[in-house]
């Protein structure tokens, strides 16, 4: 059986970094959230709540966490693949183009019709060599026109990376912190779960907590030790939230900066640039105002 709903991002950047401790936060939320139950205790636990008899644990309550954790995960693996991704092509643009637009689009003009074909008659040539019929010595017409180059240009490449009226699925700039606030507050609060808190709810004292310590002897963590530990983790989980949500906003500001911004704005793709290295990065502090 599949117990595993977060699925983990598989790099080293920052960012993955980032993401993964927001999952690893979830953890508890998919222990309680992940079904076990057999086909006919699936069944009968649907069909009872569709009667009205609601149990202390529903199921429709469990298969809306279960859905709504797929749905995350899904979301986070994809917004990373697609800063990384057009953070990378950004890179790309400048290194081998040194920030040249017209260069960029007629390089991927010409690779996209050496690739793929297709194209208008105007956009292939015959060298001379072979027999054209057999699609033999055909050659891509260069030109500079800009009509010609705009479905190739570098706002259009980079627009696979954002949100529009007909995308589905997860983009940069889809979802906002309000989207995963719910999520987030629980990412935040995880020390509520700490053992310590949980013995003390369910049998209403302090249960003692043990650790080995350095002759191999179990000796019991003092209280104090424990709710020390347990501050340090809500003041980490509190940065890492706030890490999180400065990501989100971020990515909904380049969205923005993408959809507005005219196609032959230097400036602009300079400071989508920066802005992508810095989500990966995680240095929002570095970004510019917008």
């Amino acid at each position: 059986m599949r117990f595993t709903i977060l699925e983990k991002i598989k790099a080293e950047t920052p960012l993955a970094h980032l993401f993964n401790a927001y999952l690893s936060g979830l953890s508890t939320l998919e222990i309680f959230s992940t079904p076990r139950e057999s086909m006919r205790a699936c069944r009968l636990a649907f069909a009872a709540e569709a009667r009205g008899d609601v149990p202390a644990l529903s199921i429709l309550d469990q298969a809306q966490r279960y859905y709504e954790l797929t749905v995350l995960s899904n979301a986070l693996g994809s917004l990373y693949w697609h800063i990384e991704q057009a953070a990378e092509l950004l890179d790309k643009f400048y290194a081998e183009h040194g920030g040249d637009l017209t260069a960029y689009a007629k390089a991927h003009r010409r690779y996209m019709l050496t690739e793929y074909g297709d194209g208008e008659d105007a956009d292939w040539h015959h060298n001379g060599t072979g027999d054209p019929e057999a699609g033999e010595g055909w050659e891509v017409t260069e030109t500079d026109d800009p009509a010609r180059l705009a479905e190739y240009s570098l706002h259009q490449e980079l627009g696979r990376f954002f949100p529009d009226p007909e995308s589905h699925g997860e983009y940069i700039g889809t979802s906002s912190p309000i989207d995963f606030h719910r999520f987030t507050v629980a990412v935040e609060h995880q020390t509520d779960f700490a053992p310590r808190k949980l013995f003390a709810a369910v049998g209403g004292v302090e249960m003692p907590l043990y650790r080995q310590d350095e002759n191999g002897h179990m000796v019991p963590i003092p209280v104090i030790d424990q709710i020390e530990r347990e501050i340090n983790e809500d003041v980490a989980n509190e940065r890492l939230t706030a890490y999180f949500c400065a990501v989100l906003n971020a990515a909904q500001h380049l969205a923005e900066l993408h959809a507005t911004m005219p196609p032959d704005d230097a400036a602009g793709y300079a400071l989508l640039h920066e802005c992508l290295s810095n989500m990966l990065a995680v240095k929002l502090e570095a970004y510019p105002p917008f």
